[in-house]
């Protein structure tokens, strides 16, 4: 997808991190980020495949395969509510440059590359990842956090 169909409409974009989609496939997850999802309907909100891929790294961990049925249902609704957004090339490169500064998962890194790449927000509660952008002198203001989300509504 390029720069110029992010904007769907008059909702804003918003580019969510896997902890997002675990809900919708049977995975419980922090409370703050349930609380947020309330809001992903003032958004367009976009998904990745490698958080799809992800979130089913997690779910090899944590769910039965008598819970297959929901992860099932689950994958059918983000394809069809959310919107899929393909990795530039250049994302990758970012993410390799942020791995190589010291930050250990190349997933948060890929987010951030894509979300600047493609200049739409991302969405994470992994405060730790924040730090260690800001910390290294990334631009962190197309980083969003549940408390952001919500003082926008309010």
């Amino acid at each position: 997808m390029s720069k110029k169909n992010i904007s769907r409409g008059r909702r804003p974009s918003l580019l969510i991190d896997t902890t997002f989609l675990l809900p919708a496939l049977g995975v419980d997850v922090e409370e703050e980020a349930i609380n947020t999802i309330k809001y992903f309907s003032k958004f367009n909100i976009y998904y990745t495949e490698f958080g799809l891929l992800e979130a089913i790294w997690k779910i090899l961990k944590v769910i039965s395969t008598k819970y297959l049925e929901r992860v099932r249902i689950g994958l059918e609704a983000i394809k069809n509510t959310y919107h899929l957004l393909e990795t530039p090339i250049k994302a990758c490169v970012e993410a390799i440059k942020i791995y190589r500064e010291g930050h250990r998962d190349y997933i948060d890194a890929l987010y951030y590359g894509v979300s600047k790449s493609l200049k739409i927000p991302f969405l994470t509660i992994d405060q730790e990842f924040i730090e260690f952008l800001e910390k290294h002198g990334y631009d962190i203001s197309l980083v969003y956090t549940p408390k952001r989300i919500g003082e926008l509504f309010y």
